[in-house]
């Protein structure tokens, strides 16, 4: 399931700086812009006053994957202080062009866990995007220049 759309699984594939993983379980991101209506003393829209732009991803994978991705944050001295990272999200069901999202991701959180019946634990990570997110190479949010 991508952002609540469902694909099989062979069509959806993830990849961080460490590789492709292997096992996800899930995957979802987003982002929004503040921008504020603005109203006059009549209290009618005279504008659009400017918000911040932010966005947000989680992916749940198996710890194998995830211990890619740790052995990686070693380099940087731990998961905590690892730079952002590219996360490059590609889908499509059979026979359509895939779409692929790039996401600038500081990862902020992490959980790991296992419920009966599972045979490995996994790892959820989530993050804060960084830049915005490129919708299949379409920036979502270009600044304004002053």
């Amino acid at each position: 399931m991508v952002n609540g759309m469902v694909y099989d699984f062979e069509s959806i594939k993830v990849l961080l700086p460490s590789g492709m993983i292997t096992v996800c379980e899930s995957i979802s991101y987003s982002d929004k812009k503040d921008d504020k209506v603005i109203t006059g003393t009549n209290n009618l829209p005279i504008g659009i006053g400017r918000g911040e732009y932010s966005g947000d991803c989680e992916i749940e994978m198996a710890q194998a994957d995830y211990n890619l991705l740790n052995t990686q944050a070693a380099s940087s001295g731990g998961f905590y202080n690892m730079p952002p990272l590219p996360v490059v999200v590609s889908f499509g069901q059979t026979g359509q062009v895939p779409t692929t999202d790039t996401l600038m991701v500081h990862f902020t959180e992490r959980k790991k866990g296992g419920k009966k019946g599972d045979t490995s634990l996994n790892v959820t990570v989530k993050g804060a995007f960084t830049a915005p997110m490129l919708d299949n190479g379409v920036p979502a949010y270009v600044p304004m220049i002053n």
